[in-house]
């Protein structure tokens, strides 16, 4: 699975395994054994784990900067969850349709990641303003790629996006913690929500004016 399941991939693609255990077995068991393979062998780190039921994760980091991500599965919910899924060898279940991260939850979301960046502001903390600015411009650009139909699971079809919108996202990057360009790219961040606001229209009428108040403009 990942990038090289249907396509040849680059330098940079890293490396996805899941396999299928038995129900019964320990899935940090397994973990700790490729643990053990990877380190004698390539030389490779254990980063993290990663626990998405039924699925457990480890991510692990090798020479070169290759990330190899190895995941367990309990055999009996073993199946393809997504379109970068290339069975090897085995058997799998019948493919599983995850569901996608409700758009109101994510515009609600983007609504407390402004307020917070405000209140930075104000407090003088730019770096955490920054933060909170990074964390709502993110949440926006998985509406505005859902939108356009494109992946929205960390940015990754956000190189598809209309150059237009590109643009408009990259304006709101903050170029310095000044209080004034803080400010700014909140503004215009807030601005990228409500152009989303369709997502979750409810919400976004209820919230428009306290956002339109966070940057100076309400209605």
């Amino acid at each position: 699975m990942g990038s090289r399941a249907h396509a040849e991939g680059d330098r940079w693609s890293d490396i996805d395994l899941t396999f299928a255990v038995a129900d019964t077995t320990k899935p940090v068991a397994v973990l700790d054994e490729w643990a053990e393979k990877l380190r004698t062998q390539f030389d490779g780190t254990a980063l993290f784990d990663l626990a998405a039921d039924p699925i457990t994760y480890r991510v692990f980091l090798l020479p070169g900067a290759l990330q190899v991500d190895v995941s367990v599965t309990p055999t009996s919910q073993f199946a393809a969850r997504g379109d970068t899924f290339r069975l090897l060898f085995g058997e799998v279940n019948d493919p599983i349709a995850a569901a996608p991260r409700d758009n109101t939850d994510a515009f609600g979301h983007a609504v407390h990641h402004a307020v917070r960046a405000r209140v930075c502001i104000e407090r003088g903390r730019a770096l955490q303003a920054e933060y909170w600015i990074s964390s709502l411009r993110n949440e926006t650009l998985t509406l505005a790629s859902r939108r356009a139909g494109v992946q929205d699971w960390h940015a990754r079809g956000a190189h598809l996006l209309p150059a237009e919108t590109r643009e408009r996202f990259a304006e709101a990057l903050v170029r310095s913690l000044d209080p004034a360009e803080l400010s700014r790219a909140l503004t215009v961040a807030i601005d990228l929500l409500l152009d989303e606001s369709d997502h979750a229209p409810a919400l976004a009428a209820r919230v428009e004016n306290h956002l339109r108040t966070l940057t100076g403009t309400p209605h």
